[in-house]
């Protein structure tokens, strides 16, 4: 059987998680006297900076609160992570928090977790798969993310009427692709402009992916006004591209999502202009303060946290980072 390793580091945990590739749940948790309730975290694969951080923030707020708290990867192997929420029935657990593979399957997820409430973090499930207070998604609202960056390219670009625009996507299957892009491309229809995707692919979160599909774009000598990512390490391949073929990255608008270290310290340099920050920290603790009242049945509402109407979607909000606030990211 497989095994991974995700590194989290931080005040409160200082530990390296071990991680089985199958349904057990042998390595290291974390629990303080006094609680009965049990949490598994579900990673899809944890060789992910904002990933990492989200469970590094999960597991601390679990451990503060007097929680078992165990996790597992399923190192992106759909058949692992559906074994590992089916051995959840029997292994005692409360409640599951899944950072799924692929949210598709979320109904098949749902099925072989019984009557265990499910919170999905990082990718969300369809909306018809989620019911409130009992299959539950905790993050960011990614249609916001999308008019964000939007926001700022036009206000950079508020005396053109016409935008030549690159846009690089993460994963095909990711919510968080879909809904940024959307937001993207419906904030630029409804701009005014006429508006050219010059380029559009999916780079799949990937620095060098980006950098070697952007280092072909700029081959073909196509003008271009901005370029919005779907994330931080995207927009740095770009940053990477530019710098190999003599173009200052600060000459256009490179725009990414996270706010992580190394996003921020590009805008901080001038060659990133634009990013969103996305708490991790934020998430994890989030996830684990509704899987609390989810194991004591009782509602999210109850967390005062921000529970959309519906009762489905728990919001951790986005803010905007540019050079004018980015020391505070930092």
């Amino acid at each position: 059987m497989k095994k991974g390793y995700l590194k989290i580091v931080g005040t409160i945990l200082a530990a390296t998680l071990l991680f089985t590739g199958c349904g057990q749940t042998s390595g290291q948790s974390f629990a303080a006297s006094g609680s009965s309730t049990k949490i598994l975290m579900c990673m899809s694969n944890g060789n992910d900076t904002f990933r990492s951080t989200l469970a590094e923030a999960a597991a601390s707020t679990a451990q503060s609160l007097g929680v078992q708290f165990d996790l597992v990867d399923a190192q992106n192997k759909i058949e692992t992570q559906v074994d590992q929420i089916r051995s959840a029935q029997t292994q005692g657990y409360d409640v599951i928090l899944c950072l799924p593979v692929d949210a598709d399957t979320a109904v098949e997820m749902e099925a072989s977790a019984g009557d265990l409430p499910i919170i999905f973090m990082n990718s969300c499930p369809a909306d018809k798969r989620l019911k409130a207070d009992k299959y539950m998604y905790v993050g960011s609202n990614e249609q916001v993310a999308g008019q964000l960056q939007t926001e700022y390219v036009l206000n950079k670009n508020s005396s053109k009427d016409e935008l030549n625009v690159v846009i690089f996507k993460g994963e095909k299957s990711h919510s968080a692709t879909k809904g940024r892009t959307e937001a993207v491309k419906n904030a630029l229809k409804n701009s005014g402009k006429t508006i050219n995707v010059v380029f559009e692919d999916n780079a799949d979160w990937s620095t060098d992916k980006t950098a070697e599909m952007f280092n072909i774009f700029l081959s073909l000598n196509k003008p271009f006004d901005c370029v919005i990512c779907n994330n931080d390490s995207m927009a740095l391949g770009v940053i990477e591209a530019c710098r190999q073929n003599g173009i200052d990255p600060a000459s256009v608008p490179i725009l990414g999502v996270d706010a992580t270290t190394d996003g921020c310290n590009a805008i901080a340099s001038g060659d990133m202009a634009f990013t969103v920050y996305q708490s991790a920290t934020g998430q994890g603790e989030a996830a684990v303060k509704v899987a609390l009242a989810l194991a004591g049945n009782q509602s999210a509402t109850t967390t005062g946290l921000d529970v959309s109407e519906d009762g489905k979607y728990v919001w951790v909000p986005f803010e905007a980072v540019d050079i004018s606030n980015v020391t505070s990211y930092q």
